[in-house]
């Protein structure tokens, strides 16, 4: 028998591999000392296996780098996350971008023009439809439902990494096995991993974006409430809508009803004013003119109906003032006197002032304006007038305005015959001609002057449109000429909200004093060169011919001489006209015609209300101007009576209007409600962020997890690692197997590798993923 040389050969066997494939192993004699001895071959025997032939040797080269490709091979996206998963990703992103794009148009649709004039049709119709709230919450839906789908496929990916880069417990590999296809989010794999203690490094990436994964979905579920947070009731412009208004009298006007300035108090309501206004300061001859002023006024009855108009396009009455003071030239005598009061209630102290105005000449020496002179000389006129006397402790400076005469004889403004782009100067014919009186003369120092004495011989001091007379030591009395002209029209008016409409309430005391700060804003006073959204006013854009709406009637002229052709609504207008004539116009005798100017005083005048009493004292304290006395008393007297008037018209005509609503509104940055909205997607962009990283990291350092798959998950666990605890498990909770694991000491630390034998599983036998 020939002797058989001993040499060392490779054993090959081979074992089925994944998919079914023969995978090699090769096991090497010398890496082994127990492998069992070659046997020897007998040259004429047969070989214990297959013979190994030059073909087999190259299907072994070929097994080693099937293999060595094996275990460096990666799944495509596609296998590795699964379409569901894809679409959880890419799909999601895009709806929560979708979602916050949808957000921030609710919450900056209305722009910045005022209670959202310039918005779109579509905000506009969310906000007014009141579907805010709705829209808010079925958004946030979304997101809580987008970010929920995200977050499992995230889990899923996490609890990849962790066993195929990280080591886990024997005890947990199965929950973390199960996690890959099957989960409801992250709350489950941040409790496995806080329980097992033993994830290695604990502050790894995976755990990083475990933490902010499980943290900002959870934020998130609070969405909606986070949202609504911003929530808050507001004011939008409503769509523009025709409306049908009062705004004449459809029939005969018997009689006017002019109310009792005492038992009425003061409207204040929103009108419409033409800009530009400034009035200029009196020049150095003290003259000072307001200049044209017009003022339209809201038919609408409801202080809610006009202070929530944002536009008004239709017929309205429009009057038109102007007025101007300056220094007069008066031959006059003054005397102090007491009056007993009826039903024994005391005495009233005051002065009484009368004798010549010379208004014709002191206009050509202001102004070297000569209408009011001719070659006869220039107008005069008789006058008396009462001096208030005021009371201790009362404000210093009492008032009267002094309706001594009008210019030409009479006083007819008639605007149905004046054209609306008429310009009337305050001294035209008609106007009425006026002395304003403040003085800081008690009621004891007109009883210790009763004897009468020349004004002119007092000493004087000009200032601004007033002359000043020094009747005792430091008593005064100041006198201003003052004129007005002024007419109502109906025409066809464009007027539009430019700022947020007010109507201010008149505040004053039994004690004289009054707090009339938001009045004198809101007539222009406090604030010389305020705008008319400042002063809560309305702007008009155009004054135009009327609409002829309502019946047409025959008028009289100015003249009585021939008729006219008006409709029922100019009629009306024309009655408001000769209405606020009666107020303006309040004979008391003979050549008086007094308005008290004071609330606690002692005067034979005419009493108005208080509140617009402290108004005109306030404002002639304010600006010391006799022209802003009379435009405010102007002003504010025909808006009263025209509300009051209001109550009787029964005609109605069609305009254009646009209110503003009362909304629920979300946004306005400005005002600090978009914290919400800055909150979610801050939330949603760290969610998107983390979504990305996992995604990335998931994609690029796994290489046996299918997203999603159940199969894989449970066959990865078959293998000699899990075994015993498979078995055992079969009938025993989690926590008993943990228990049994910990009292064996065997349970390790564990990892998802490729075994020798091809197969994927865990094992503890691993090199740590760095």
């Amino acid at each position: 028998m020939p002797e058989v040389t001993h040499q060392a050969v490779e054993v090959i066997t081979s074992s089925p591999g994944q998919d079914g494939a023969q995978t090699c192993l090769i096991e090497h004699p010398n890496h082994s000392m127990e492998h069992p001895p070659v046997q020897e071959l007998d040259a004429h025997s047969e070989p214990l296996g297959p013979e190994l032939s030059e073909q087999s040797t190259e299907n072994t080269e070929i097994s080693r780098d099937t293999v060595a490709t094996d275990r460096k091979k990666r799944l495509s996206m596609g296998e590795s996350i699964g379409s569901l998963g894809l679409l959880a990703i890419i799909g999601g992103t895009v709806a929560c971008l979708a979602s916050v794009g949808f957000l921030i148009f609710l919450w900056t649709g209305a722009g910045s023009s005022r209670e959202a004039v310039d918005a779109s049709h579509a905000w506009r119709a969310i906000v007014l439809n009141g579907w805010v709230a709705q829209a808010t919450t079925l958004t946030s839906l979304l997101i809580r439902t987008v970010v929920a789908a995200q977050a499992t496929v995230c889990t899923a990916m996490l609890a990849s990494l962790f066993l195929e880069r990280r080591q886990v417990l024997k005890s947990s590999s199965a929950q973390f096995s199960v996690l890959r296809a099957v989960n409801d989010g992250p709350l489950k794999l941040v409790q496995l991993v806080w329980k097992s203690g033993s994830i290695s490094p604990v502050f790894c990436r995976e755990t990083v974006l475990l933490v902010i994964l499980a943290l900002v979905t959870l934020a998130l579920q609070f969405a909606s409430t986070i949202l609504l947070s911003d929530l808050h009731d507001s004011k939008i412009v409503a769509d523009a809508a025709p409306s049908l208004v009062n705004d004449y009298i459809d029939g005969e006007v018997a009689q006017f009803y002019v109310p009792n300035p005492r038992s009425n108090t003061q409207i204040n309501a929103v009108y419409g004013e033409l800009p530009p206004y400034a009035s200029p300061d009196p020049d150095s001859k003290g003259f000072s003119i307001s200049g044209p002023r017009k003022r339209s006024f809201l038919p609408l009855l409801e202080t809610n109906n006009r202070t929530s108009i944002q536009h008004y396009e239709g017929n309205a009455v429009v009057l038109s003032t102007n007025t101007a003071c300056l220094r007069p030239i008066m031959r006059t005598n003054y005397r102090g006197t007491v009056k007993e009061l009826i039903q024994d209630q005391g005495v009233a102290r005051y002065g009484l002032l009368g004798g010549t105005l010379f208004y014709g000449q002191s206009l050509q020496n202001a102004t070297s304006v000569d209408d009011l002179c001719s070659s006869e000389g220039c107008y005069t006129t008789e006058f008396n007038c009462s001096i208030a006397g005021g009371r201790t402790k009362a404000p210093d400076w009492q008032g009267t305005l002094c309706l001594v005469d009008a210019v030409g004889g009479d006083f007819q403004p008639n605007g149905l015959s004046t054209g609306l782009d008429s310009t009337r100067d305050p001294w035209s014919n008609h106007s009425a001609v006026y002395l304003m009186i403040f003085t800081n003369m008690f009621g004891t120092d007109w009883e210790a002057s009763q004897e009468s004495r020349s004004l002119e011989v007092a000493p004087t001091t000009e200032f601004g449109e007033w002359n000043s007379y020094e009747i005792l030591e430091d008593r005064f009395v100041n006198v201003s000429l003052c004129f007005s002209s002024y007419y109502a029209n109906l025409a066809f008016v464009d007027m539009v909200a430019t700022g947020d409409l007010t109507e201010p309430q008149d505040d004053w005391s039994v004690t004289g004093v009054s707090n009339s700060s938001e009045a004198l804003k809101y007539y222009g006073i406090s604030e010389r060169n305020s705008s008319l959204a400042d002063r809560g006013l309305l702007t008009i854009l155009n004054i135009n011919a009327p609409d002829i709406l309502s019946p047409l009637v025959d008028v009289k002229d100015a003249n009585q001489s021939k008729w006219l052709n008006h409709s029922v609504a100019e009629k009306t207008a024309g009655d408001f006209e000769d209405g606020i004539a009666t107020v303006f116009i309040t004979p008391q005798g003979p050549g008086l015609s007094n308005l008290a100017l004071c609330t606690v005083c002692d005067i034979e005048a005419f009493g108005m209300d208080p509140g617009l009493t402290g108004l005109l004292q306030n404002t002639v304290a304010k600006t010391g101007r006799a022209v802003d006395v009379l435009e405010v008393y102007l002003a504010s007297t025909a808006n009263s009576f025209y509300n009051v008037f209001l109550q009787s018209f029964n005609g109605t005509e069609e305009v254009m209007v646009t209110y503003t609503k009362a909304v629920q509104l979300v946004g306005g940055c400005q005002g600090g409600w978009c914290k919400g909205l800055i909150s979610v997607s801050v939330l949603i962009a760290i969610h998107l962020l983390c979504i990305a990283a996992t995604t990335y990291t998931y994609v690029n350092l796994t290489g046996f997890s299918r997203q999603g798959d159940v199969w894989h998950a449970v066959a990865q666990l078959n293998g000699p690692e899990l075994k015993t605890a498979l078995e055992r498990g079969n009938d025993q909770s989690d926590s008993s197997l943990k228990e049994e694991l910990d009292e064996q000491g065997s349970n390790v630390l564990v990892a998802l590798k490729r075994l020798d034998n091809g197969n994927i599983g865990i094992t503890s036998d691993f090199e740590q993923s760095k």
